[in-house]
């Protein structure tokens, strides 16, 4: 059942089926529910439930055989979101697999957050790449990477489209990435965002801030991204610790 009233039972009932689309719920072999079991299960209307579907056809997700039924489409197989564990080499694997459009590069007077993660004084300007990342051929990141001073000064940036930014501090630079602190939280696009992602204005996004540091505990890159949350998920491994006094997990 469809509860938000602030959001069209349409639009709630096309993000939940492309959710259940992208965990592999539907097989592309067997046809998809009927609108008349759809609308039962979200207790809506026929009109809601082809609009919704109408939605996931257009994007191709979904495809219609006469006399057959609705199918999951073999595009929407191919578009399995990365799952990423949040190791550093997971994150390069994933700029090899994938392109980027760079939009702006230039120097900039780093935001406070920026400034305290970096170590950056008063005075420092910080080397700002903007960019859509690009999975098979479709925008599923808008990323800001910054750079200290000392570093950005000596970035080769005719290389930025070439491999991804860790590489370049590692194979360039002779910068060797060690550890990060992460964080993960939920938002949504605005008109801006939802333009750059290929998506509407208010769908929901994973925002992702990123503090990489090198082998001396040197902070050397800070990385904002905001993720598409249908084509981006998070995998983290965990292991019970027992104690005495407590059980709880931690990661593995």
């Amino acid at each position: 059942m469809l509860v938000d009233k602030e959001i069209p039972l349409y639009y709630q009932l096309e993000t939940i089926l492309r959710k259940r689309i992208f965990s592999g719920e539907f097989s592309v072999d067997v046809p998809f529910p009927s609108e008349e079991l759809i609308g039962k299960e979200y207790e809506v209307s026929r009109i809601t439930v082809r609009r919704a579907l109408s939605a996931l056809e257009q994007e191709g997700l979904i495809s219609r055989k006469r006399g057959k039924g609705t199918f999951v489409s073999e595009k929407a197989m191919s578009l399995e979101p990365p799952r990423l564990s949040g190791f550093i080499e997971d994150i390069v694997s994933m700029g090899i697999k994938t392109k980027i459009k760079l939009i702006d590069i230039s120097w900039v007077k780093a935001p406070e957050n920026v400034k305290e993660c970096l170590n950056l004084q008063k005075q420092d300007q910080t080397l700002r790449i903007e960019k859509v990342r690009l999975i098979k051929g479709n925008p599923f990141s808008y990323v800001f990477n910054y750079l200290p001073p000392e570093i950005g000064q000596n970035i080769p940036l005719e290389k930025l489209t070439e491999k991804p930014l860790l590489m370049i501090l590692e194979d360039d630079l002779d910068i060797k990435a060690d550890t990060a602190i992460q964080t993960i939280e939920a938002t949504i696009a605005d008109t801006q965002v939802a333009t750059l992602l290929g998506i509407r204005v208010g769908e929901p996004l994973l925002k992702v801030e990123r503090t990489v540091f090198d082998v001396k505990e040197k902070p050397v890159e800070y990385v904002s991204v905001l993720y598409r949350s249908d084509k981006y998920c998070y995998t983290v491994n965990l292991k019970r610790k027992r104690s005495k006094s407590s059980v709880s997990w931690g990661p593995a």
